[in-house]
């Protein structure tokens, strides 16, 4: 990793996985147990909270790429945070979620977690890898680069949507 994404990508390691999902944990059991206490049962509250842990502790990756191009950020830069993101995610978010929810009384066994990881994180990077080596090998790296473009472009749109 170049000198000049170290501090960047470090920020955004701690932001993603020693704040953001604690956080969401603090503000959800505010609003769900404390500001809408009169409005939903515990039950529910307990519920949407399940829902805030895990929405706060997965990392949106995918939108990124979208984002550093509407913005015009470093192509090479995004690709690092990604990627780095969704190496930790394979070994942080279970232990993360599986803690929180517990602290929140909330079952969830282990492979329920380790399966969603498994299908939302680790088939689709493994797809994501065998697509870009049969491109290369069959087409070279300029169809990758311009399939890619042409990919990014029908996106750009569809994040406005």
């Amino acid at each position: 990793m170049p000198k000049n994404y170290r501090t960047p990508v470090f920020v955004t390691w701690v932001t993603n996985w020693l704040i953001k999902p604690f956080t969401m944990y603090g503000i959800a059991s505010l609003f769900f147990f404390v500001i809408f206490k009169g409005f939903i049962t515990p039950e529910l509250a307990t519920e949407y909270l399940a829902g805030a842990v895990l929405l706060g502790a997965a990392p949106c990756t995918a939108m990124v790429f979208v984002w550093s191009s509407l913005t015009k950020g470093d192509p090479a830069y995004t690709v690092v945070q990604v990627a780095t993101n969704d190496l930790i995610i394979l070994v942080a978010f279970v232990p993360i979620v599986k803690f929180l929810l517990g602290v929140s009384n909330v079952p969830v066994p282990w492979d329920t977690l380790i399966l969603s990881v498994v299908l939302f994180v680790v088939i689709p990077l493994a797809g994501g890898m065998l697509t870009r080596s049969a491109v290369i090998k069959r087409k070279g790296q300029c169809t990758l680069r311009r399939l890619s473009s042409v990919c990014l472009t029908v996106q750009l749109p569809l994040a406005y949507c």
